[in-house]
C-alpha cells in the first residue's frame, strides 16, 4: 500500500525530478491510497514499476506525458473516492509532443473491470489509439455518468460510426491502420485496450 497524491497539473522540478518522485512513490506498489497522478514524463523513462498496481481508491491523472506505453495492465478497479475535475475518475489529456513524434500510443489498461464511482475523460491525445473501442460504460458504474472520449488519435478511427468505435469491414467501412498496429484483433469482438488478442476489453 502506498500513498497517493493530490497535485493536479502542478509539478515541483524539472522532468527527471518528476520522475524519480514518481518512481520512488510506487515502485512495489500495489494499492494506491489517493490518486495515482502522472504528468510530465518523458519518453525516456522506465514506468515498468507502476506495472505492480491493482488499485487506485481515488482517481487516475495522465496529462502532458510523452511516453509511449502506460505499463498499468494489472491495474483492476479505480474505486473514485475523490474525482479530478470534480467528477472524473481516470482523465487523460495532451499525452504527446507536437514537435515530436513522442506521444502516448497505448493506454494499456487490459485488466481494467470497474470504476466504482465517477467518470472517464480522454481528449487531445493526438496518436492515442484503441480508446474509442472501449466500452466504458461496461467499467463504469454510475450510470449518469457519460463517458468523454474524443478528439485521439486521429489516425486511428474508422469512418462511419462517429469516432464511436472502429466500424466494421463488412459494412465497407474502410479501417485506418493506427501507428500502433491495426484494430481490434478479430477474438475481441471490436472492443479493445490494443491491437493484439492479449488486449481485447475484459
Amino acid at each position: 500500500v502506498c500513498a497517493g497524491t493530490l497535485n493536479g497539473l502542478s509539478v515541483t522540478g524539472d522532468a527527471q525530478h518528476q520522475y524519480q518522485t514518481l518512481h520512488k512513490m510506487y515502485n512495489n506498489c500495489e494499492i494506491v491510497m489517493g490518486n495515482l497522478e502522472i504528468v510530465l514524463i518523458d519518453h525516456t523513462q522506465d514506468l515498468s514499476f507502476l506495472q505492480t498496481i491493482r488499485e487506485v481508491t481515488g482517481y487516475i491523472l495522465i496529462a502532458m506525458n510523452v511516453f509511449a506505453s502506460l505499463p498499468l495492465q494489472n491495474l483492476r478497479v479505480i474505486r473514485g473516492t475523490q474525482f479530478y475535475e470534480e467528477k472524473f475518475a481516470l482523465f487523460v489529456l495532451l499525452n504527446y509532443n507536437p514537435n515530436t513524434t513522442h506521444a502516448l500510443r497505448h493506454l494499456g489498461l487490459n485488466q481494467l473491470t470497474e470504476i466504482l464511482a465517477g467518470g472517464v475523460y480522454i481528449e487531445k491525445n493526438a496518436q492515442l489509439c484503441h480508446v474509442d473501442t472501449v466500452e466504458w460504460r461496461d467499467i463504469m458504474r454510475d450510470p449518469r455518468q457519460e463517458p468523454i472520449v474524443r478528439d485521439n488519435g486521429k489516425a486511428c478511427a474508422w469512418g462511419g460510426r462517429g469516432g464511436q468505435g472502429w466500424g466494421s469491414p463488412a459494412l465497407g467501412v474502410t479501417p485506418l491502420r493506427c501507428p500502433t498496429g491495426a484494430p481490434c484483433h478479430e477474438s475481441c469482438g471490436g472492443h479493445c485496450w490494443g491491437p493484439g488478442p492479449e488486449d481485447c476489453q475484459k
